[in-house]
């Protein structure tokens, strides 16, 4: 597994990687190897002072030499031989400080490599020459007939670093090649100043108020070198909102001809950049050294700006954390938490224990503690068991699950520190990560967990066990108390597809609670809009589809994470705490009907009401929500609402980002869901339907109202306005008659019921409510083609579902602008559909008319309209001829 933890290191390194400029030709060289003959004065063939590994899985049978006769730059290079092992072999330590970072770039060519792959590392040592720090490139397989490229860097050397020292390597997993040829040549290690920036972004998580502080603290600088510090503040919008130039100079002289300058003062200088008061958002510093006008280092750091608000005690939303890193916050992580809406917080704790820190543990500890104290339920993620029992399954390793399927004796050991330290803290288990898919499918699966189970009851109480899984699998039946199952998949879901699952989840009767992980987009390929939107539209989803938690996967992630490794916020931190914070232990309730269509979800709690809507296409809608409604976009920014003075409709400017509406009257909404028809449809045939609006006082008063119905154009409607009175939680029915006209079309129509209310006050609310025409017993489906010689088909099929079933006839007629209309005759229709066709001429002049076919039933009360527009899916059609789609004309019945 040599190259597995190679790799570790080498995503670690990536993981940790600041915004660079074209490092490599900025930096100053102190090291470099070409492997030519003045660096193989001894004739040895290997280069002078380096040293090659010794030890089991390091045959010295692999051939490591100077190859004289290839070489990049020069004529030679370092080749190593593959033949089924590793190998490795090391510079001489050279001589570095602490107040420099550190570039490499060298070069490396394979021929022949399926298994094996080779990687550079550079090493820093300590004055003992003992390693301290480690770093690997990519790793490089395959056949290249070109030289490939790998760098490293910028990396920042601990204070304690004295040596740094390049190795090279062959190395492979289960499999290996036993030939092939790898070469490395023009191995360089160049040295820049250090460009380290910093604020105090975790006081904005406990004191509004704190002041914003930037530190930039720089060291290694060339005094032969002009250089300056560049600030630039950026909101969530990519807009510079500050910025800031400073010379930095060594010379006191040079302070005169400089009016925005800082005389250094040794070689290490810290710069505060104090910024003023800011909105609520999401900022980024940037942080840019620049040497003899030439940009060389670029740094960032975030923080946000909030409003603090106290912690609810009961809610939904989670945070998982997966891996323990040294820049963890773990002091501050409960106020974080804590300001973000979370509830649960699943935490590493296998190998707490085994931590060289001896107050590590106590650390953990408290920070649990702090996070119990402000309502948020710890998880312990068992998912690192330590090496000396993972060792043991060797290659057969799978995850977790194969530790926690042995005898209680072979994994207990392990955990009884831990459990006996946490338990009286974590009454929550889960076995394996969110990425763990060892349990998936397992056949003695309850068994496990009621094993796992009944040895934490030894120690804790009522203590809950789960597992992760996947959508892709059905739930596994599972009918002991205290568990739960984490749902996960590699492929992420959108927030459609989400709400399909969760559907199939509520349906099924398998292992639950079900508690929902959310990956947010990656960083890479993704603008900052789309990121946020994705992810709000998916916790929304999450939350009224009823999962019991939802959790943001990996919170610390370089790509998809909401915190960086220091703690401070990255950009989607906002938009999951925007949404979270609204969500936070709220009941979903329904949705509105918006006369444009808008998606929306309210939710209540407590006494205000919460809405979130978007729409694929920008519109407006007007609706009345309530005297202190106010609304926040996906970045918790206040959204000005705009009113009808006359109606006091709230006029909401919708697009594909979500906008959240707070403080919404509960009692209006509830009154606005109550609201509906007894009906709702009618049949398609002229004459009279009876139906009634039924509502609820949803009020805590008796009230007084009025009702007014709004139908389309041609509707008869007796009643159409009412009075009414209703107690606190009383029902109401106002009847009413409606007689369609003949030219009314098939389908969904508007309707709309104004309410004026007197309460405490007056409220006057609309309700949207769609009325169906036709009862779907009979069907008309028109669908417009254009065919070649710009000659138009219309294509017209009429379905018969009538039950008891009845047999029709029709007489169909097509009406177009200035054109005499065509007829159709539908004849003994029974069950099944008839299909008609009509032809017309110039097609391209119709397009965008609007047409109308009206079918009669013949000695019945049937009347079907249809009204469309031309050529409004042209586009998604391929073309076709009269000819060939004169074969597909037979009417099915």
């Amino acid at each position: 597994m040599i190259l597995s933890s190679l790799l570790t290191c080498y995503l670690a390194l990536l993981n940790g990687l600041p915004v660079e400029g074209n490092l490599v030709e900025d930096t100053l060289p102190i090291l470099s190897y070409s492997f030519e003959t003045d660096q193989d004065r001894d004739f040895d063939d290997l280069p002078d002072d380096w040293s090659r590994r010794k030890g089991p899985g390091y045959p010295q049978y692999v051939q490591v030499s100077i190859d004289r006769n290839q070489g990049r730059t020069g004529s030679q290079s370092l080749h190593i031989g593959v033949n089924g092992g590793h190998a490795t072999i090391y510079s001489p330590p050279q001589k570095i400080d602490g107040d420099h970072a550190y570039v490499f770039r060298g070069y490396i060519k394979t021929q022949r490599l399926k298994y094996d792959a080779a990687m550079v590392s550079i090493s820093f040592l300590d004055h003992k020459r003992q390693r301290v720090q480690h770093f690997v490139s990519r790793p490089v397989t395959g056949t290249h007939q070109d030289w490939v490229e790998v760098t490293l860097g910028p990396l920042t050397p601990d204070p304690n670093v004295r040596f740094i020292v390049i190795g090279c390597h062959v190395a492979h997993n289960n499999l290996k090649d036993i030939s092939g040829d790898i070469w490395f040549d023009d191995l360089w290690v160049g040295s820049l100043p250090q460009l380290d920036i910093l604020n105090n972004y975790h006081r904005h998580f406990v004191d509004h108020d704190a002041e914003i502080r930037v530190s930039s603290r720089i060291s290694g600088l060339n005094p032969k070198n002009k250089y300056r510090l560049d600030l630039e503040l950026i909101d969530s919008s990519n807009r510079k909102i500050a910025s800031s130039a400073l010379d930095l100079v060594t010379d006191p002289n040079d302070v005169k001809g400089s009016p925005n300058s800082r005389l250094l003062d040794g070689n290490n200088h810290t710069e505060v950049w104090r910024l003023k008061p800011m909105e609520y958002g999401f900022y980024e510093v940037r942080s840019k050294l620049v040497r003899d006008e030439k940009a060389i280092l670029e740094k960032k750091t975030s923080f946000a700006v909030i409003d603090l608000v106290n912690p609810r005690p009961q809610g939904e939303f989670g945070w998982s954390i997966s891996e323990e890193h040294d820049q963890l916050p773990v002091s501050e992580l409960p106020d974080i938490a804590a300001q973000a809406g979370i509830n649960w917080i699943k935490f590493p704790l296998w190998n707490v224990m085994a931590s060289t820190d001896i107050h590590h543990s106590s650390r953990i500890a408290e920070m649990l503690d702090q996070c119990s104290n402000q309502g948020i339920t710890p998880i312990g993620l068992l998912n690192h068991p330590p090496r000396d029992l993972r060792s043991q399954f060797a290659k057969d390793w799978q995850g977790v699950s194969g530790i926690f399927t042995m005898p209680a004796s072979f994994w207990s050991p392990s955990l009884e520190e831990v459990f006996a330290r946490y338990t009286s803290l974590v009454n929550y288990w889960q076995l394996g990560g969110d990425e763990d898919k060892s349990f998936i499918g397992m056949q003695n699966l309850t068994e496990t967990l009621k094993n796992v189970k009944s040895q934490l009851d030894l120690i804790g109480r009522d203590t809950h066990v789960g597992i992760h899984w996947d959508w892709k699998t059905p739930l596994p039946e599972n009918h002991m108390t205290h568990s739960f199952v984490a749902i996960n998949n590699e492929e992420r879901l959108n927030a459609a597809e989400l709400a399909v699952e969760l559907q199939k989840v509520k349906l099924g009767s398998g292992m639950g609670p079900h508690w929902v992980t959310l990956t947010p987009l990656p960083k890479t390929g993704y603008e900052p809009e789309e990121r946020a939107i994705d992810l709000v539209k998916r916790m929304v989803t999450a939350k009224y589809m009823g999962a019991d938690a939802i959790f943001a996967s990996s919170v610390f992630d370089e790509q998809h994470g909401l915190l960086n490794q220091n703690g401070s916020p990255t950009l989607l931190f906002l938009p999951w705490r925007t949404v979270s914070l609204a969500l936070q232990g709220a009941k979903y309730i329904g949705s509105f009907n918006m006369p444009n269509k808008s998606s929306n979800f309210v939710f209540a709690r407590d006494q205000e009401a919460i809405a979130v809507v978007w729409n694929e296409e920008p519109t407006e809608e007007e609706i009345y929500l309530g005297e202190n409604t106010y609304a926040t976009d996906v970045w918790g920014k206040r959204i000005s609402l705009e009113r009808d003075e006359t109606t006091r409709r709230h006029k909401l400017l919708v697009t594909r980002s979500p906008i959240i509406l707070r403080k919404c009257n509960q009692q209006v909404a509830y009154w606005r869901l109550a609201a509906q028809f007894e009906k709702g449809k009618s049949k398609s045939e002229y004459g009279g339907h009876a139906d009634a609006v039924l509502g609820k006082n949803t009020f805590s008063q008796s009230v007084q109202g009025k009702a007014v119905l709004n139908v389309p154009k041609g509707w008869e409607v007796e009643p159409r306005e009412w009075t009414f009175n209703a107690g606190t939680g009383e029902d109401f029915r106002l009847e009413t008659f409606m007689t369609l006209p003949t030219n009314a079309s098939l389908g969904k129509k508007d309707v709309s019921i104004d309410f004026d209310i007197f309460a405490e006050r007056k409220y006057s609310i609309r309700v949207h409510r769609p009325y169906h025409v036709g009862l779907g017993d009979i069907v008309i489906k028109v669908t417009d083609r254009k065919l070649e010689g710009n000659v138009l088909e219309i294509e017209q099929i009429i379905v018969n579902n009538t039950s008891p079933l009845e047999t029709l006839q029709f007489r169909c007629s097509l009406f177009i602008p200035s054109m005499k209309r065509m007829q159709r005759f539908i004849t003994e229709l029974k069950n099944g559909q008839d299909r008609k066709l009509y032809y017309l001429p110039n097609a391209d002049r119709l397009k965008g008319k609007e047409l109308w076919i009206r079918a009669e039933q013949v000695n019945g009360r049937r009347i079907l309209n249809y009204r469309w527009t031309v050529g409004e899916n042209w586009e998604a059609q391929e073309p076709v001829t009269r000819k060939a789609n004169k074969r597909q004309t037979t009417s099915v019945r």
